[in-house]
């Protein structure tokens, strides 16, 4: 099994036959970026992450370490720095969880594929979350879910923030699809 973050987005790529020209055209990721994500001489920020596991048909904790019980490494954008914690299979799809930092700083998050759905909740702080056209802001306890395959935004007000993040993930026959316009 694929230890790093390049071996399993490596592996990820082969299970699928996708080119490294190919991924690179689907995910508007340089093919020098990919390969050096792959051979691990660089690390990826969260965006692009979640460009290549949209171009791949997954879900990003397919390239992330951690599992129950065992917080994995993090993963940073703009303003989010999340460790995945736990992932499961439900009959509606796969629900993935994070624990995440906001900071005041915005993360503007492209769509995700059809179906994709996150919830946030608020553990410590204030946070503006939400789909670009239509942000909340969410205090201690409060917690909003929303269409992740819309273009979305996170930052915290104020102090950094931090959050429980949960991805919802559709089947798998809906996974990969483009976005609903």
């Amino acid at each position: 099994m694929a230890e790093t973050t390049g071996g399993r987005l490596r592996a990820l790529r082969s299970e699928r036959g996708v080119s490294l020209s190919e991924l690179a055209r689907r995910s508007g990721v340089g093919k020098g970026t990919i390969s050096e994500l792959e051979n691990d001489r660089r690390g990826a920020r969260l965006d692009t992450l979640f460009a290549l596991t949209a171009a791949l048909g997954a879900p990003l904790g397919a390239l992330l370490s951690g599992r129950a019980g065992v917080a994995g490494q993090p993963v940073s954008g703009d303003s989010v720095s999340a460790v995945l914690l736990d992932r499961w299979a439900v009959d509606q799809g796969l629900v993935e969880v994070y624990r995440a930092t906001l900071t005041p700083d915005q993360q503007d998050s492209d769509a995700h594929a059809r179906g994709v759905e996150e919830t946030v909740m608020v553990v410590r702080g204030r946070v503006l979350v939400g789909p670009a056209d239509g942000q909340r802001e969410l205090g201690e306890g409060e917690s909003l879910r929303y269409a992740g395959d819309v273009a979305h935004r996170f930052r915290a007000l104020g102090a950094p923030a931090e959050v429980l993040l949960l991805v919802h993930y559709p089947p798998p026959r809906l996974r990969g699809r483009k976005p609903r316009p």
